[in-house]
């Protein structure tokens, strides 16, 4: 009997595993390996923990079956070798069996907790990475004190290797969506990425659209003196600034080289006013960067949503504006490095 299961077990998890290289999400996985799991260990329930490797503390991944005052009580918890199943399990890197809780040393800070939960019972294995990192864990409660049979631990620890390969399927996209969308040394969405954002927010209901054009002075000259490696902490310096300047109700990226283009909207366009003036207050403060001083051209180019007829357009208006201030020497009136196209 035990030999079936197992097959079974394997079976299951191996169709979890196309489905999971067909694109299936965490959702899902979470679902469907925590009814599995359920099915296979009878009355019994499962924990998917995740680890966070800042914090050395386990979060709540998936247990639906436990009491959410648990769940609650336990969000948070630290690993260590006497913690519990899963949190000595996540810092041991090994399987913790406890066969009963009740008297067990490593639950002695919890059995109330246990006891009103109903649970007296929990084999935990770590979640491991293919660098033998520890990711999270794997447990099952019980009810009743009890010991897994060989066959059980070797379908939980099935279970745990799938979850290691899941999540690092699913960091790896991650990485590849953010590569995809931002730009690796400043953290601004890409040039891309922008104008598509850009195009999916033109359906607004709000009336007024602005488009900010910053480049960076002598740039060139920055790199030829200083090398590149300074010129990428400058290019840095200023993607920080837009991030911060543009992080609400606006949408900012690197659009090429030394360039920055954001698009703000509003149905005051007094607010544009304020938002170039807080950014060019955020340019001055720059500080140095190895001994260099920074200095940012802006323009700003603005209309109504009804009258505006491309970003493209828009997008020059801000950039022809943005030439006055670096080529011409047109200055606003409080003579700052911003100006406005008419």
């Amino acid at each position: 009997m035990s030999y079936l299961k197992l097959l079974t077990a394997h079976r299951e998890v191996n169709k979890l595993l196309t489905k999971l290289a067909l694109g299936m999400g965490r959702t899902e996985l979470n679902r469907r390996v925590v009814e599995l799991s359920e099915c296979w260990f009878g009355e019994r329930k499962a924990s998917i923990l995740r680890l966070d490797a800042n914090s050395c503390r386990l979060y709540l991944e998936s247990a639906p079956s436990l009491p959410e005052f648990y769940n609650e009580a336990i969000e948070g918890v630290a690993i260590g070798p006497q913690i519990g199943s899963c949190g000595a399990a996540a810092y041991l890197k090994q399987n913790v069996v406890v066969d009963n809780i009740n008297t067990h040393p490593n639950w002695a800070p919890f059995t109330s907790l246990t006891e009103e939960a109903d649970l007296h019972a929990c084999w935990s294995v770590p979640i491991l990475s293919s660098k033998e990192a520890v990711m999270g864990t794997f447990a099952i409660y019980s009810a009743a004190p009890s010991l897994p049979e060989p066959h059980e631990l070797e379908v939980l620890e099935m279970l745990a290797s799938l979850y290691a390969v899941a999540w690092e399927k699913y960091q790896l996209e991650d990485q590849l969506y953010y590569h995809a969308r931002y730009d690796s040394l400043t953290g601004c969405l890409n040039r891309r990425a922008l104008l598509q954002q850009a195009n999916d927010c033109l359906n607004t209901e709000l009336k007024y659209i602005a488009c900010f054009f910053a480049d960076i002075d002598k740039f060139k000259q920055i790199n030829d003196r200083n090398g590149h490696e300074v010129g990428d902490k400058v290019l840095a310096a200023v993607g920080e600034v837009f991030n911060q300047t543009f992080e609400h109700s606006s949408l900012g990226g690197r659009y090429g080289g030394d360039e920055f283009v954001a698009f703000s909207w509003s149905d005051d366009p007094e607010t544009f006013s304020l938002l170039a003036a807080e950014f060019n207050q955020r340019l001055q403060n720059i500080s140095p960067v190895d001994g260099v001083t920074i200095r940012v051209s802006v323009g700003m180019a603005a209309c109504e949503m009804t009258r505006m007829t491309s970003l493209q357009r828009l997008i020059k208006r801000a950039d022809y504006a943005m030439y006055k201030v670096k080529h011409l020497g047109a200055l606003d009136k409080d003579h700052s490095n911003f100006a406005q196209e008419s």
